[in-house]
């Protein structure tokens, strides 16, 4: 298979290139490295099965002409945004231009050369739940500005997906964590074990009994595998939660990164509280019910906590 995916100089996105490269699969990468870099990727760079394109989503000429140079694509895997509530909250903008219009040409340009594409949503999209473990049938009421971006990429999935027969999937991913090819430092888990590293305090927002579903990078590698090669009549135009369906306080993650990081490095750690960040969703129990991608595709997470976060630290 050739699979292009769309901001592969990204953490999960060089993750799931790597992984593609070794199972022999073709790759073409478009990023254009406001975030990602390309470094990362470098030691694959003579891989012949792997392209690394510097390109925005945004341009639509851009989108073809990398189709027409690379015509056995058959799949997108498409991760480019602008991630994250802050960096939406910062830059409304860019994030309605790269999230929703950015999502529009990519599928454009699927449906002008029949690709399928696995859009990369996020558990945002739901905002504050009203019963848990959240199933994808769940209403969606996101309560910032990312979590509307994502929704919206959705709907126009699903409406390529009804309107024109298009091979669309929607992934919701729980909070991120993890070494792939490097890791992303800006989540829960990442971020308190690189401050325990720095020897800074733990901050935590708001009293930390809010609670996310907390899932490894390598985990969510395998249930984008599972999607690309999932036979069409089960995988078209669902919605899939792609988590562990195990709520986790931050508190939680706290007292963990504490006691592992002077088990492994001998060294104290302390906390502190900041105020509750505004339009982030504070429910006690919020975790995703991971049942339909499990019954459907079979997957299982294979990573624990405790593991990720000694992983982190031994490759700091």
């Amino acid at each position: 298979m050739n699979v292009l995916v769309t901001g592969g100089a990204g953490y999960i996105g060089s993750t799931l290139i790597k992984q593609l490269l070794e199972k022999e699969h073709k790759v073409v990468s478009i990023d254009n490295l406001s975030r990602g870099d390309y470094k990362f990727l470098m030691k694959y760079k003579e891989n012949p099965r792997l392209k690394l394109l510097i390109g925005d989503i945004r341009d639509p000429d851009k989108l073809k002409a990398v189709i027409k140079e690379n015509k056995d694509v058959g799949a997108i895997v498409h991760f480019a945004a602008i991630p994250g509530m802050e960096r939406c909250q910062k830059n409304p903008k860019g994030a309605a231009l790269t999230n929703i219009y950015g999502t529009y040409n990519v599928l454009e340009t699927a449906r002008n050369y029949d690709i399928k594409v696995v859009f990369i949503s996020s558990a945002a999209v739901y905002g504050n739940p009203i019963e848990v473990p959240i199933s994808e049938n769940h209403s969606t009421n996101p309560t910032n500005l990312y979590g509307v971006t994502k929704l919206a990429g959705e709907k126009l999935l699903s409406a390529y997906h009804s309107s024109y027969k298009l091979n669309t999937v929607a992934l919701r991913f729980g909070n991120v964590y993890g070494f792939g090819v490097y890791s992303h430092w800006e989540t829960v888990i990442p971020k308190f074990t690189k401050q325990a590293l720095s020897e800074q305090p733990l901050t935590i927002y708001g009293n930390g009994e809010q609670s996310r579903d907390f899932i490894h990078v390598w985990d969510i590698i395998q249930a984008i595998e599972l999607v690309l090669e999932g036979e069409k009549n089960l995988v078209a135009g669902e919605t899939f939660n792609v988590g562990t369906g195990k709520p986790i306080s931050v508190n939680t993650i706290a007292n963990m990164v504490t006691k592992i990081f002077y088990e492994e490095c001998k060294k104290n750690v302390k906390t502190t509280h900041l105020p509750p960040r505004k339009g982030e969703p504070d429910t006690p129990n919020f975790c995703l019910s991971p049942i339909k991608i499990k019954n459907k595709l079979e997957f299982r997470p294979q990573w624990d906590i405790k593991s990720g976060i000694k992983q982190l630290i031994r490759y700091s």
